[in-house]
């Protein structure tokens, strides 16, 4: 078996996808007080981020965020979530980038499985099989069909995501299969696969995928 691995945030969907769905959660005012107290932390974690003080930087920034967001998730009742997450699949439509669109049809065509993995949480991304993805691979966020906190959710981020792909797909050809990322902390499954492509790269990823002959897909 061969892959086609596409990464969410910045690859698939052209921009990063927690700023779009806690824009959305806000418009539909959706328990304004735990959105108003997370929304404040992230603003100075983000400060403490790009200061780059107090240990915090992306790897430890982006992860956070995800995490959070399961807490939010809980504090409202499932019908009201899974109406709201079919909402958030229904807006970052508009948000596809049309590169990866083209390639997503394309490799279906030419036989690949089809995978979507993500550090984000799998209750998010499970929609996008209906965009054609044979596999979803999410950070796990439901345990006996029930949320987990933000305590009790392991992200995957950097080796996990490649680990993860070895557990699920153990006897897959990487060296036939093909990775799309955009960020310097996706290298791990890039450098799994034969063919690595850098979608919209970071200064980390381009800088990697210039030396190492990576096919690059710019906006």
């Amino acid at each position: 078996m061969k892959l086609a691995i596409y990464d969410f945030d910045g690859t698939y969907i052209s921009e990063q996808a927690l700023p779009i769905l806690y824009k959305l959660w806000k418009s539909k005012h959706i328990n304004d007080k735990l959105y108003h107290k997370i929304w404040r932390g992230f603003v100075w974690r983000y400060i403490l981020y790009k200061l780059r003080i107090f240990g915090w930087s992306k790897r430890r920034f982006n992860p956070y965020t995800m995490r959070i967001t399961a807490d939010l998730f809980q504090s409202v009742p499932r019908e009201k979530l899974d109406k709201f997450i079919e909402d958030y699949y229904e807006v970052l439509q508009g948000y596809i980038f049309p590169p990866m669109k083209k390639h997503l049809k394309e490799d279906r065509k030419n036989g690949y499985h089809t995978v979507l993995l993500s550090g984000n949480l799998d209750i998010i991304l499970k929609p996008f099989k209906k965009d054609g993805f044979d596999t979803i691979i999410g950070s796990k966020s439901l345990e006996n069909n029930q949320l987990l906190s933000s305590n009790e959710i392991k992200i995957l981020i950097e080796d996990e995501k490649k680990q993860k792909l070895l557990d699920v797909f153990p006897n897959a050809d990487y060296k036939e299969s093909k990775a799309y990322a955009d960020n310097g902390y996706d290298l791990p499954v890039l450098k799994l696969v034969g063919h690595a492509y850098a979608v919209n790269p970071d200064k980390e990823l381009e800088k990697y995928a210039v030396k190492h002959n990576f096919k690059i897909i710019k906006k």
